[in-house]
């Protein structure tokens, strides 16, 4: 199963979809089509990758499962691409945040799928609340009370984290099996905000604040933008960070609409969407080995 798993979840990945749209070929999808479809003879590549996500769902909900899930509930369902940047796999201390959503506020929501150990939620919920003031857990619904517990021994903390399940229909909600993020500032760091940001992106927050960027060596920049990165109040550091990491995905929603369901997370996470016309055409391109 580990070995098949593996390849599985190869195939959401921005080198296979990159491969598919450039070349209308590549060796894991062929793998994995062999060993997930039946009788992929004369069915387009659209149909295949959604009978492959159709596996996913019934019996292996993965980490890209639960995320691809999570962006088509939040920015088809709730929220609008126009007004809202989603970003995955974002560095926040010592861990990396799975999935951040940046409206008018930044959260994050950390995913625990049921093939995830629960061994490293307690430092990873510290570490988010370095930067962001609202954090979530995404987890199934058989596996909510491993996250209560967690949560239970982290005090205030714990206390203000939201809990989101995934229904086995795969809806989310918050209200009867969990609960709604509180905000939570005690942790908040500049150095751990300023570090989200690119070299640009830290540049235009200086420049708006005080107008004028240090004058000093290239070998002293990060730290002479760091030092007055930290004489601005820190929460309104933390919106200033947050209006530049929400420049990062521009997308149309008319261009999102356009992505299948299931590869709304690879196209969108990888910037693949720039190649939105060439990735239907290779949807609706015969499958051939």
């Amino acid at each position: 199963m580990s070995d098949n798993s593996r390849v599985i979840n190869r195939v959401f990945t921005r080198t296979v979809m990159d491969d598919l749209i450039k070349n209308g070929h590549n060796e894991i999808f062929d793998v994995v089509v062999q060993r997930y479809v039946d009788d992929p003879e004369g069915k387009n590549h659209g149909e295949l990758i959604s009978e492959i996500y159709s596996h996913l769902g019934n019996s292996y909900r993965n980490e890209y499962y639960y995320m691809n899930t999570l962006l088509n509930k939040l920015l088809v369902g709730i929220h609008s691409v126009n007004t809202t940047t989603a970003l995955s796999q974002i560095r926040v201390a010592g861990h990396i945040a799975d999935f951040v959503m940046i409206n008018g506020e930044g959260q994050v929501y950390e995913i625990k799928s049921d093939l995830d150990n629960f061994e490293r939620l307690n430092d990873q919920l510290f570490d988010y609340y370095k930067a962001f003031s609202k954090v979530s857990v995404l987890a199934s619904d058989h596996e909510r009370e491993r996250v209560e517990k967690v949560l239970d021994k982290l005090g205030d903390m714990g206390n203000s984290v939201g809990i989101y399940v995934l229904s086995e229909k795969d809806t989310i909600f918050s209200k009867t099996s969990g609960r709604q993020p509180n905000q939570y500032n005690e942790n908040l760091d500049y150095k751990c905000i300023f570090d989200l940001l690119r070299k640009k992106e830290y540049e235009n927050i200086i420049l708006q604040y005080y107008h004028e960027l240090p004058q000093v060596a290239p070998v002293f920049f990060y730290k002479a933008c760091l030092e007055m990165f930290k004489e601005i109040p820190i929460l309104d550091a933390q919106k200033l960070a947050f209006q530049e990491l929400k420049k990062r995905n521009t997308i149309t929603k008319i261009v999102f609409d356009d992505i299948p369901s299931e590869l709304k997370a690879a196209i969108y996470f990888s910037g693949l969407y720039k190649k939105t016309p060439e990735l239907i055409s290779m949807l609706n391109t015969i499958y051939r080995r």
